[in-house]
């Protein structure tokens, strides 16, 4: 009587212990038959197949692990997106008559929402300390040029959709939710260095208070600082005379540095 012959030993990849099947298509067929699923259908197939074989699991976790890996050495700055929207408020359309600003003033709202929104999903907790600090930075950057950008129709009709959409401050608090306690206690006790944070927070707080715009604002203050903000903000009367003064952080070092930028018009700091 013939003996049965032995299974094949399955032999491991260069992944790790993962097993390969000899007896299915080589990897680009498989490949090519994956492009034929939809995202909805890979995700459930990978959990299924996660929960059934612990090697494939393992795999997932090594993706994850070097994902991680990546965006915490990467460091992004998002600088662009506060040039771009300034100018969009204040240069593009300037040469349009009132009617024709009215009407574009729509689309460039939704523009400035998009932006911040792509900024947010940057800056999660996977990211680069830097890179949620310089998200924050440039947030608070194009919530003063809403405050301060109302010559024109459309600098107007932006900041009167700001007066209700919370969208800044909501992308603000989602990055302060992504960052450590030590990375929220150092911007709350870094007050004096040229790339101070703090200072500029309070002082767009009050520019919206005086605009009426990027309602709740104020709790991005009190979760930078849940124990000292609130004593600070009903001190109104030594705010107005340091806003009257001017100090290093003030319009006039605003002004030179958009002077800088662009000779003709002004990128407010």
């Amino acid at each position: 009587m013939a003996t049965p012959q032995r299974a094949k030993r399955a032999r491991s990849n260069t992944i790790g212990d993962v097993h390969i099947n000899e007896t299915a298509p080589p990897p680009d067929e498989i490949s090519r038959r994956i492009k034929h699923l939809d995202p909805d259908t890979v995700d459930n197939i990978l959990t299924q197949a996660a929960q059934i074989h612990p090697d494939v699991m393992s795999m997932v976790d090594d993706a994850i692990r070097v994902i991680r890996e990546k965006e915490q050495n990467r460091v992004l700055s998002f600088d662009h997106y506060s040039r771009s929207v300034w100018k969009s408020i204040n240069v593009t359309y300037r040469s349009m008559r009132g009617g024709a600003q009215y009407d574009i003033s729509f689309e460039v709202a939704q523009g400035v929402v998009d932006t911040i929104k792509s900024i947010t999903e940057q800056c999660g907790p996977l990211t680069n300390p830097r890179t949620r600090f310089n998200g924050l930075s440039v947030l608070r950057k194009i919530g003063k040029t809403i405050a301060l950008s109302s010559n024109d129709t459309v600098g107007h009709e932006v900041q009167k959709h700001f007066q209700w959409d919370a969208c800044l401050v909501s992308g603000m608090l989602e990055i302060l939710d992504s960052m450590t306690a030590d990375e929220v206690r150092a911007i709350r006790e870094d007050e004096s260095s040229p790339e101070a944070l703090w200072p500029k927070l309070q002082e767009l707080e009050e520019l919206s208070h005086d605009h009426c715009i990027h309602p709740g604002l104020a709790n991005v203050l009190t979760r930078v600082d849940p124990d000292g903000y609130e004593d600070e903000e009903g001190d109104e009367e030594e705010y107005g005379e340091e806003y009257e003064k001017g100090d290093e952080e003030g319009y006039e070092d605003e002004k030179k540095e958009g002077e800088k930028h662009n000779h003709e018009h002004r990128l407010w700091d």
